[in-house]
This record gives structure tokens, sequence and C-alpha cells, in this order.
């Protein structure tokens, strides 16, 4: 039986909260503040939190953010019940941590559903300490371009979703674009611990348990961490701090995949030092290939092998683009991929935070996308048929078999 917590200084909404719930399973308990909810929350271990804003002692965004920044807490359903409506509210809720917002007065039959909405996603998005698995294989995809709007948050959480699907392994995605990753929001997905949140945690002494405080997971069951909330939140993160978690993650994922910052900061290179692959990301316009000309020509200061790097090429206006054989011919590598132009595809997408590949994958371009992450696959996966397999991989099963005829 579910255990929900109600966090509210007016005794009538505790009323009409148990009135709403009455024919549910669930076992309710009460706390009149903020402070009382909390220490509630700590011995009672609720399995979600409805918490009201303006309280005497403290607000209910402060509640959201404690419990937060609390290991225990940090998947624990939040939902805000509040009388102010106003959108800015609303968005501070989810600033703070809540996963849902409801509005006072509200609709008992509303409420019934958010909750049980909550409960079922956050049962979906567990991700048991038990069920952790060491791995002598693992392949770390980073996704980089030294210039913005490129795509390359989109083409990291679509072959992220994409590499899940196929093989139901486990896979991770890495936001590491500090200042304004958007991995999180792409997902709909709530933010609720950060990098930021492991950030004064010495590197030396992080465990497995301390990493994965801070790992959330998709309803398509790739997980992910999440960009640091607030800008300044970014310089706390180290490339050291960085470097013990990715250690730890290669242990313990199939696949990883990183979206990374568009510069060659410490994280970037740290990062780029442990991919396995690098998908260098452009667009065909003379700006865009002067960045990716400067990047390709770091990797190779860098000593990268070049069968290390693939060029994606992605057609980020409909028309007027330079073409392909002479982007090859002005980079001197070959073009692994086209992303067609498909600007209101990928708008709808970030909107809603719903992957082309889970939401549309009839879509030509979401075709692409899944082929792309079996063509990145490791080798071991893609010459043996699952024993079980995926609908993304008979999709894909079935797009190579129509080729061969």
């Amino acid at each position: 039986m579910p255990r929900i917590l109600v966090i509210d200084d007016e005794l009538i909404y505790h009323k009409m909260v148990a009135s709403a719930l009455e024919k549910e399973k669930y076992q309710l308990d009460f706390a009149l503040t903020g402070s009382e909810g909390l220490q509630k929350a700590k011995t009672t271990h609720p399995d979600l939190i409805i918490t009201d804003v303006v309280m005497p002692d403290m607000s209910g965004y402060e509640v959201a953010k404690l419990l937060r920044r609390d290991p225990q807490f940090a998947n624990l359903p939040i939902l805000v019940l509040s009388a102010q409506a106003a959108l800015q509210n609303k968005l501070s809720s989810f600033e703070a941590g809540a996963d849902d917002y409801l509005s006072k007065p509200f609709a008992p039959e509303e409420l019934v559903v958010r909750l049980a909405a909550l409960l079922r996603r956050s049962e979906l998005s567990q991700v048991p300490v038990s069920t952790a698995q060491v791995h002598a294989e693992s392949r770390l995809i980073a996704v980089h371009s030294l210039k913005g709007g490129t795509g390359c948050s989109s083409l990291a959480i679509n072959l992220g979703v994409s590499l899940a699907s196929l093989w139901k392994h486990s896979t991770i995605l890495l936001d590491l674009n500090m200042v304004a990753g958007q991995v999180a929001l792409m997902l709909n997905a709530t933010l609720r611990r950060t990098w930021a949140d492991i950030a004064q945690i010495n590197s030396g002494e992080f465990e497995w348990d301390v990493l994965e405080s801070i790992i959330a997971k998709h309803e398509s069951g790739v997980a992910f961490i999440a960009a640091p909330t607030f800008p300044g939140e970014a310089e706390m993160i180290h490339a050291d701090i960085l470097d013990a978690c990715l250690h730890l993650l290669k242990q313990r994922y199939d696949y990883m995949l990183a979206d990374l910052p568009h510069d060659f900061g410490d994280i970037v290179v740290h990062t780029l030092d442990m991919a396995d692959l690098i998908l260098v990301m452009a667009a065909p316009d003379v700006a865009s290939l002067r960045a990716t000309a400067a990047a390709l020509d770091t990797y190779t200061k860098l000593n990268y092998p070049s069968e290390k790097i693939r060029l994606i090429l992605n057609a980020t206006f409909p028309k007027y683009g330079l073409q392909k054989d002479k982007i090859e011919a002005a980079l001197g590598i070959p073009v692994m991929l086209v992303i067609p132009y498909a600007s209101d595809l990928f708008v709808q997408a970030i909107n809603y935070g719903q992957p082309i590949v889970s939401t549309k994958p009839e879509e030509p371009v979401a075709a692409l996308l899944e082929n792309l992450a079996f063509s990145l696959s490791m080798d071991a996966h893609k010459k043996s048929r699952p024993d079980n397999p995926s609908e993304a991989w008979k999709r894909v099963y079935e797009r190579y078999s129509k080729r061969k005829k």
C-alpha cells in the first residue's frame, strides 16, 4: 500500500486530500509545517509527498530542495499543491525539484490521476543498487561540436534511447554541458539530483552508492545524469570528479552517451580521452565548418586516432546548405550520416520532451537515428540476434533485410 505524506498548514486541505483519496488504497500521513514534514519523511519513508507552498516556517520550494539534497529522497515523487496558480509559481516548483504541480482548489478526480501517474513513473524509474552489475566491456560515445545549434543534445538523447531500446542493456546519458545542459528537459524529466549534488565529495572517496544517488531513469529504459540547475553550480564540477565517475560508470553500463559543451575545457578533454567514439556534429554552413575544422585539428593534436572520429552532418535549415562532397573535401573526412532537415519534428520533440525515436519511430529521420545507433553498437551485440528481440531491433533488422534484396 503506497504511503503518502501531506504537508500543509491548513487542516481543511488535510481533510480534502483525505476525502479525495478515500477510495484509493493509500496510507496517509499529515504534517502542518515544512520542518515537521521533513522530520516525518525521515521516520515514515513515504512513497510520495504532497506539499503546500506558503507555510509558516519554510516554503514548499524549500521543502522540495531539502528533500532532493538527501540521497534517500532523491527520486521521491513530489507534488506541489498550491493556491498560487501563476506560471512563475509552477516554474519555481519544478526548479525546486517537484515532479508535478496542482492548483487549489483541485478536482478530486484529477488529484487521484496525478498521484497514480507519479507513483507509476517512480516505480518505472527506480535503479536499485542490488541490480547493478559490473561489465567487462563498455562503450563511451561522446557527441561534440565547437558550435552550438548543430543538434548535439538531440543526437545524444535519441542515440541513448535507441541503444537502450535495441539491446535492453544498461545505457546512460551524461549531460556534461554543465552551464546550460538540457537533457532532463528534453526527456521531460524533473530535475531532482544533478552533478552539483556530488561536487563537494573528494574524488578519492567516491563509491558507487554516492554516484548512483544522482542517476535517474527515463521511461524508455535509458538512465541519465542531469546538468546542474544553475550555471553558477557548474564551477563546482572538476575534472577529477568526472574522471572518477566515468571509471565507475564504465564498470556498470554497456553504453554511455556524453553530451558535451562546445569547448575544449578540462571536462571535455577528459571525456574525449576516455571515449571509444567521438561523433563530431556539423551543419552545412561555413561558420559550422570552420568550427568543425578547428575541432578536427584539435583532435589530431590530442593524438586521437582517425578511426575514433565520426562526422555527422545535420541539415539544420531547409535549403542553400553546402553540398556533402564539398564538405568532405574541405574537412578531409567522410560524412558518416546526413540527418535530413526535420525542424518541426525536432522542435516538437524538444518542447514536449519526447525523443523522436520513441514517439515517432515510423518517421524516416527516426529510422536513420535507430540505424545509426545499431551501427555504433558493440560488435558482440550486432553480430548476434537477441534471445528476445525488441521492437526497435525488429525495425532495424527489417530495414537491413530490405536493403539486401
